[in-house]
């Protein structure tokens, strides 16, 4: 079983989320988030111990960017990929994020295929490495 933890405040967005990560890894167990300040309530319960984070970019109270910097803090999560998962794919705000400590970058296509392949990918690359 793997934890996966998508903080999110799009409904519409978690429900593609669900249902593309259960076609990509039926193993995934998948705890929400509604924001920043949502998800650093739940970890901050050291019983929760996600292995993968995503992230949106925009959402309301504490933005992703905001969150990961606070995620950063957080000592016995420093090993935990986060992955921001957004909308938007500007340089800028990947550079950005990648700098904050991001693993890495998942576009939310229209296309489900394509994020399922996203998916796969970074489990594929988790194995490998873990």
């Amino acid at each position: 079983m793997l934890t996966v933890f998508l903080v999110d405040d799009d409904i519409d967005d978690q429900e593609i989320f669900l249902f593309v990560m259960k076609e990509a890894y039926s193993q995934a167990e998948c705890i929400l988030a509604q924001d920043g300040i949502q998800a650093l309530e739940k970890l901050r319960d050291t019983s929760f111990l996600p292995d993968i984070i995503f992230v949106d970019i925009n959402m309301p109270r504490m933005n992703g960017t905001e969150f990961l910097l606070e995620l950063k803090k957080m000592s016995r999560l420093s090993n935990t990929p986060v992955f921001m998962y957004s909308t938007s794919y500007e340089q800028e705000i990947v550079a950005r994020c990648k700098n904050l400590g991001a693993t890495g970058f998942v576009k939310k296509y229209a296309d489900t295929d394509e994020v399922k392949r996203e998916f796969l990918q970074i489990f594929s690359n988790l194995n490998a490495h873990g």
